[in-house]
């Protein structure tokens, strides 16, 4: 199903929401992958770790940070015209050539939705006049949410310079992205479609998060991968009054799929078991 992107008002700026330090309950060493981190939303205890500290590149998981930059711009109706530099970049991208017009918060949804590395370039130039002065913006909103072990060189989360982070600044990141206007809405769209100023092209994206097909309880929020960083993801998922974030850092191929569900099902499922 073709999911219709949603009316995006002007949003007043958020006040300064700082996140509470964790606690870590247990270690989880037999996970595949080099870092994991588990925790309820409405909690600040860890309830399973394993080097959460330690520091490795998150690919596309970048993103989330580009996403909350973009939301407290107050911009996102913006027409943003897409430049040269967008159309250069790796994939994956959505495919917008020179030129061409959206509105801010539609290249958000194809940032989001499909990881679309044009999309994000576009944002990051529009709002800062050049990527490096966009992961300036990051960098100071990572030193805000308490993110000690975390530096950005771009918007897209590709291997350039020392763009890295920690399963826990990434778990403040996303703990701070979920009480942002629009962002949890963004991240459970399995598909959606964004059409230029011009209404020339539409264009049908698709989300990289298998979770979302094939996990009924998750609702988002963002996958990642380069041969660097390895498959990477932070996903979420709920049940009743259960409200689950995950991290996972460079698993092992094709098993963060697998991870996700074993240890969503633990946690979710604890008292049915």
């Amino acid at each position: 199903m073709i999911v219709p992107f949603m009316v995006l008002n002007h949003i007043k700026p958020k006040p300064v929401y700082q996140v509470k330090s964790y606690k870590i309950v247990h270690n989880a060493p037999e996970v595949k992958a080099k870092a994991f981190l588990l925790k309820d939303i409405n909690s600040s205890e860890i309830l399973y770790a394993k080097d959460i500290n330690q520091t490795m590149p998150p690919a596309s998981l970048t993103k989330v940070m580009t996403a909350v930059i973009a939301i407290e711009s107050n911009r996102l109706n913006d027409i943003v015209t897409i430049p040269y530099e967008a159309t250069r970049v790796e994939q994956f991208k959505f495919g917008a050539e020179e030129g061409d017009r959206f509105l801010l918060k539609d290249l958000l949804v194809a940032s989001l939705v499909s990881s679309s590395n044009d999309a994000s370039t576009a944002i990051a130039i529009h709002l800062s006049g050049s990527t490096g002065k966009f992961a300036y913006l990051m960098n100071e909103k990572a030193k805000e949410l308490g993110m000690k072990n975390t530096h950005f060189t771009n918007p897209c989360g590709f291997d350039i310079g020392t763009n890295v982070t920690t399963a826990y600044d990434l778990a403040l990141l996303s703990e701070y992205a979920i009480k942002l206007p629009h962002f949890n809405e963004i991240v459970n769209y399995r598909q959606a479609t964004i059409t230029n100023i011009d209404k020339s092209y539409s264009y049908t994206l698709e989300t990289h998060n298998k979770l979302l097909e094939y996990y009924p309880y998750a609702i988002g929020i963002k996958t990642g991968y380069t041969a660097k960083a390895g498959p990477c993801l932070i996903a979420r998922a709920k049940y009743q009054n259960r409200d689950v974030l995950l991290i996972i850092l460079h698993s092992d191929k094709g098993k963060r799929w697998e991870i996700s569900k074993e240890y969503f099902d633990k946690i979710l499922f604890k008292d049915h078991h």
